[in-house]
């Protein structure tokens, strides 16, 4: 008996022939598509050139809005990408057998949604091109690198979880539709599904790869939102430092992502006439998923807003002021309605409980999501901590374009992708109508690999009453001084100080001399040290050094290095100006000061590192200890890759009977 003879369960021919679509000739509308989402994606790297050229300015960033749109694109995309690896591994655990149509759909989201994400990290920089310095001078105390790490090790796992189930669908197709796949993806599936026949052994080798990469996959993302959650304690804006962020954004990524899927699902379902395999009780049981996610993060929005305008902290009150009955009020209330309260009911009500009620449903709350990820980026970001007020943020056609062109790359990439691999899972379908039939779909290789002003006038007033009370208290100061002062200093003449400076053993020796009015040393008078600098601008300015009071011989002594000054060392070498001042204490009389050149040899930077905190060598331990779970997980990622390509090869591929 042939293998081709063998296949005549109708559900295996349904599979595949529907698994097959997607790789037949194009129609128009699909090139349409292609172009349309094409154009956008250079029109949005265009963009990305001309920000380059130009600057951030262009995309509406400033020193007054310095987060903005890249950061919720950011958020945004790397967190739907969790939808996917939600509905995958979470339901492959949990032996969810309605999960079959739809895995393959929702792990392509998870690998295209993260590499566009981890893309749009680089129009976020200002100056991408010093990137690579995270991993040449990584600052193992950032959220930043930990970031990197996180995201590079999730794509790994989301790539993988992607690539293993596909190694039975090749080895189905390229064995059996060899006509349909085409020369090169005829080539690409035999390299790939080499030596896969379908045995027991090379199933439980897979089955169980699998199910540690699903294991595995699930605290990855995790710890990847809650990473991005950590990131924004690096800046002290107000909202941005909650205990809460880390569950929020990690039940935001859950909530965004399962929209995401089921959009895509009904998007391809609808393209390639999927709907006897993707039907409306797929659609249903995502939909309770959303409801769940859905009142979940309504509770955690509640519970981050609430303890902070309870306590009332000016600059958290300020943000949620403005979030809640400000100007960004209407967005904060549309997003609670469109991706809160409508979610909810649209999944309660029977009559819009549908393929087409839960479509409506994520439609609401992908975009909703970005809009509430904008909210707590924007207006944080926007505020002045010094001023208690709010500087604004405008959106710019830059920006926009860049944003929109990570929208169109989605169906854009998954259109092409899915013109090389299989749309559906063939292997697991047929496993799973196995199981319910109790008949098997035959194949060959056994069904490779199947597995699991009134205001400003009052301001005004109160400014000139102040104003004059202050006047008034200066004038009688001033009187009373002239009225106390002594009558020795009513003398003719000034009092003189010269200084000089000299270098002895690495250190600057300043010596200032002070003499009266009368011509004697005056004693107990105290003389400010400073030297010149252009550090901060031209003209130079004056840094002081400290103040010391004139001995009885009338000399005031200053030594940088010694204990006087905290070990102050200049920290160039090469001229240096210092000048001594004494300010008398006569009402009339001015500052008199004078300067001396030293010649500089020894300097030292005027950067001094903070000393170990507390709890520093727990800290150390702890990197030690990230480190190795990193690597356990790469290399238990690599392993898994070379077991199954191990038991492709230790089995060899029954002969067929022709009896």
């Amino acid at each position: 008996m042939t293998t081709n003879a063998m296949t005549t369960n109708p559900m295996a021919t349904n599979v595949r022939e529907a698994a097959l679509r997607p790789f037949g000739k194009p129609s128009r509308l699909w090139w349409l598509a292609i172009v349309v989402l094409g154009a956008m994606v250079v029109g949005g790297i265009a963009a990305w050139v001309i920000q380059l050229r130009d600057g951030m300015g262009v995309a509406g960033y400033s020193d007054q809005a310095f987060w903005a749109i890249y950061i919720a694109d950011v958020i945004t995309f790397i967190g739907v990408s969790y939808g996917g690896a939600v509905v995958s591994a979470i339901l492959r655990l949990t032996g969810a057998t309605w999960r079959a149509p739809l895995v393959r759909l929702a792990e392509g989201t998870a690998v295209i949604t993260v590499l566009i994400g981890t893309a749009l990290i680089l129009p976020h920089l200002g100056r991408p091109e010093r990137v690579w310095e995270l991993l040449a001078h990584p600052n193992l105390s950032a959220p930043v690198f930990w970031d990197l790490v996180a995201v590079s090790t999730y794509t790994a796992a989301s790539i993988l979880f992607f690539t293993l189930p596909l190694v039975p669908d090749m080895a189905i197709l390229s064995a059996e539709h060899e006509a349909q796949l085409g020369r090169r993806r005829t080539t690409l599936y035999a390299f790939v599904s080499r030596g896969w026949t379908g045995a027991p052994r090379q199933r439980t080798v897979l089955a169980g790869a699998l199910g540690l990469v699903s294991v595995m996959i699930i605290p990855l993302a995790v710890s990847v939102h809650s990473v991005l959650s950590w990131a924004f304690a690096l800046v002290s804006g107000p909202w941005w430092h909650e205990s809460i962020w880390a569950p929020y954004f990690v039940v935001a990524a859950l909530y965004s992502g399962v929209a995401l899927v089921i959009l895509v699902v009904a998007g391809f379902r609808r393209g390639y006439h999927l709907e006897g395999l993707i039907t409306e009780r797929h659609f249903v049981r995502l939909g309770f998923l959303l409801a769940t996610l859905s009142a979940t993060y309504l509770y955690l929005t509640f519970a981050d807003i609430l303890p902070g305008a309870y306590v009332g902290e000016p600059s958290v009150a300020a943000v949620f002021t403005e979030l809640l009955t400000g100007h960004l009020a209407v967005y904060f209330w549309v997003f609670i309605v469109a991706a809160g309260v409508l979610p909810l009911l649209l999944v309660a009500m029977p009559w819009t409980r549908n393929a087409w009620g839960m479509v409506i449903a994520s439609a609401l709350v992908a975009p909703a999501m970005w809009v509430k990820r904008m909210l707590m980026v924007v207006d944080p970001s926007t505020y002045n901590n010094i001023s208690g007020t709010f500087s604004s943020y405008h959106f710019t056609w830059v920006s926009i374009t860049i944003t929109f062109a990570a929208v169109a790359a989605v169906p854009l990439l998954l259109m092409l992708l899915f013109r090389v691999v299989p749309l559906l899972s063939i292997d697991e379908i047929e496993e799973m109508e196995e199981t319910s039939t109790g008949h098997s779909p035959s194949e060959p290789s056994q069904s490779a690999g199947r597995a699991e002003s009134a205001v400003g006038m009052a301001g005004t007033s109160h400014r000139a009453a102040g104003t004059l009370g202050v006047l008034m208290i200066v004038a009688l100061l001033g009187l009373f001084g002239v009225g106390t002062a002594d009558p020795a200093q009513a003398a003719t003449g000034a009092p003189t100080i010269t200084i000089q400076g000299v270098e002895v053993g690495g250190k600057v020796q300043l010596t200032a001399t002070l003499t009266g009015a009368n011509g004697q040393p005056q004693a107990d008078s105290a003389v400010e040290f400073s030297f010149s600098t252009t550090e901060f601008g031209t003209p130079a300015r004056l840094v002081p050094l400290g103040s010391i009071n004139t001995d009885k011989t009338g000399v005031a002594k200053l030594t940088l290095g010694g204990d006087a000054d905290h070990m102050y060392l200049p920290t160039t070498v090469g001229p240096q100006e210092f000048v001594a001042t004494f300010t008398p204490t006569t009402a009339d009389a001015k500052p008199i000061s004078a300067s001396a050149t030293v010649n500089i040899t020894v300097a030292r930077s005027a950067y001094t590192p903070a000393p170990d905190k507390p709890l520093a060598g727990v800290g150390k331990g702890l990197v030690v200890a990230l480190f190795a779970i990193v690597a356990a997980v790469w290399f238990t990622m690599a392993t898994q890759v070379w077991r199954v390509r191990r038991a492709t090869r230790g089995v060899r591929k029954p002969t067929t009977s022709s009896a």
